[in-house]
């Protein structure tokens, strides 16, 4: 496919290319092999104005039509001049080529850049995206661990609460049993129910009996402690008087377990204090560490997207060169058919400013020879 040729100035500005003048009817006749003339005459048209167009295109059809030994100085000068416009303008192309051909090895050049400029911002592209989905996991991590230390500590208060509150019930508890054998044990001891008040102390009887049966009182006891109740201190025998006696210290015995499980379960409930204090100092580090994450993972985010940015944005100019490197090769094509356009024109006009001799035929033999060599033939 031939190259585009370079768009021309507007003709007949000053570095344009002027316009071909016509030949009219005043314009001298010369054969077809002038044609050549005015090719060239076109070829070097541009920067040169209307005028000297003209003037060459009238001009030099009468210097080629002399022939080259009866030319006038003015014709012969006037050829070498027009001969040393087309020697510079072809040097002048030539340097065009060589300037075109420097643009196109230097886009290879900076073509070769760009991608390696890819290549590099794809590695840091790729390891900015791996630093992103690690920071991703991290981020995982620690939002579990959080929700995990989270969860725990809501476990440790809630263990701590029901050791409080078992506590506070082993208090109540106590002390409900310490006022419940000062109201009915002791009274019943004491024989203070009179005969009339029989209904009391029966009463009396059946709430100390629910005390009784949280102690470790044994069957035989519990079936023997009303009947001792029910007589009045000088009334029982030994053997009631044992049963009273055993019934207080076993109640006694019970205040004072309930006490050592107080104690315990005050213990127990600070121990799970404590617990929780642990638990709250690795939720606020498992927070803390997951807080740290998600910054991170923003951080490294933010970095692979810039990097994606770059990356992108450098793809875009190494996909812009090949139509550009297409276009600068074409100059290349277009100016060096510009140039062998002139040098074809060139060399047209030389061979009309020095045509070549032409062919001499072959000499005829002189009449003498002739004469004897007939003679030699005939003897």
């Amino acid at each position: 496919m031939a190259p585009k040729r370079a768009a021309q100035s507007p003709k007949g500005k000053a570095g344009g290319r002027v316009a071909k003048v016509a030949r009219t009817a005043a314009s001298p006749k010369v054969d077809s092999k002038c044609a050549a003339v005015f090719e060239l005459i076109d070829e070097l048209s541009t920067g040169l104005t209307t005028s000297c167009v003209e003037m060459l295109t009238v001009t030099l059809p009468h210097a080629l039509k002399t022939l080259e030994v009866e030319r006038h100085s003015f014709q012969a000068t006037l050829l070498a001049s027009f001969g040393d416009l087309c020697s510079k303008e072809q040097t002048k192309r030539e340097e065009q080529i060589a300037k075109a051909a420097a643009q196109v090895e230097a886009h290879a050049s900076e073509h070769d850049g760009a991608a390696a400029k890819v290549e590099a911002a794809s590695c840091v592209e790729q390891a900015a995206r791996a630093d992103k989905e690690a920071s991703e996991a991290s981020m995982a991590s620690g939002n579990g661990a959080a929700n995990a230390a989270a969860a725990s500590l809501d476990g440790a208060r809630k263990s701590a609460e029901d050791a409080e509150a078992a506590a506070e019930s082993k208090v109540g508890e106590k002390a409900d049993f310490d006022a419940k054998v000062d109201e009915f044990f002791l009274p019943l001891k004491s024989g203070a129910f009179t005969s009339k008040e029989w209904r009391q102390r029966q009463k009396a009887i059946g709430q100390l009996m629910a005390l009784v049966g949280r102690s470790d009182a044994p069957d035989s006891l519990k079936v023997a402690l009303p009947l001792a109740l029910k007589e009045t201190p000088d009334a029982r025998g030994t053997f009631a008087s044992k049963v009273v006696d055993e019934a207080e210290r076993l109640l006694k015995e019970h205040s004072t377990a309930l006490k050592q499980a107080i104690a315990t379960a005050k213990a127990t409930a600070a121990e799970r204090y404590e617990e929780v204090a642990r638990a709250e100092a690795l939720a606020k580090e498992a927070a803390e560490a997951r807080d740290a994450a998600q910054e991170s993972c923003i951080a490294k985010e933010n970095e692979w997207l810039e990097a994606e940015e770059v990356l992108a944005g450098l793809r875009r100019q190494l996909a812009a060169f090949p139509e550009e490197g297409a276009r600068l090769e074409n100059e290349v094509e277009v100016a060096k058919a510009s140039l062998e356009a002139l040098r074809g024109a060139a060399a047209k006009f030389q061979l009309l400013v020095s045509p070549p001799p032409p062919p001499q035929p072959e000499a005829e033999e002189e009449p003498v020879a002739a004469a004897v060599a007939a003679d030699e033939r005939a003897q």
